[in-house]
């Protein structure tokens, strides 16, 4: 829960634990197969989304937030907004050490903002991109533009 909206690394995570990585590996499996968590993959050719480490996802915000506290209202914030668009199946973006938060099935590029900005290079990745449609979420008001 503590890594919801990050890139999971199933090594780091067995170290963290203690357990081998193919444990750790079983584990995220039964945790997304009983839906406890949402595994996101990066965008890109079959390679790249199968082999590129996973983002993760709470399915259950009340859940996330009674293990790791009302803190990192970001993270929250991305969470709330996966949650809000996972049916169209997003895959985040990550091109040279800068991440878009997601990318829909539908070409349309989304980065959520919890009263924040753009990065520099964020903004030069997210306005180089091809997609028919790209919002910046700032509040739950703006996930209404998707």
């Amino acid at each position: 829960m503590e890594r919801a909206g990050k890139v999971v690394s199933i090594n780091k995570l067995a170290n963290i634990l203690k357990i081998s990585p193919d444990t750790a590996k079983r584990y995220l499996e039964m945790f997304a197969g009983t839906y406890l968590i949402y595994l996101v993959p990066r965008c890109g050719k079959t390679n790249e989304r199968l082999l590129s480490p996973k983002k993760i996802y709470a399915a259950d915000m009340g859940i996330r937030t009674l293990f790791t506290g009302f803190r990192d209202k970001g993270s929250l914030f991305e969470n709330y907004v996966y949650l809000k668009i996972k049916q169209h199946n997003p895959c985040y973006v990550y091109k040279e050490g800068t991440e878009i938060d997601f990318m829909t099935e539908d070409s349309t590029l989304i980065e959520a903002k919890y009263n924040a900005i753009l990065s520099d290079p964020q903004k030069r990745l997210f306005e180089s991109l091809d997609a028919k449609k790209k919002i910046i979420i700032n509040g739950v008001e703006d996930i209404e533009k998707y």
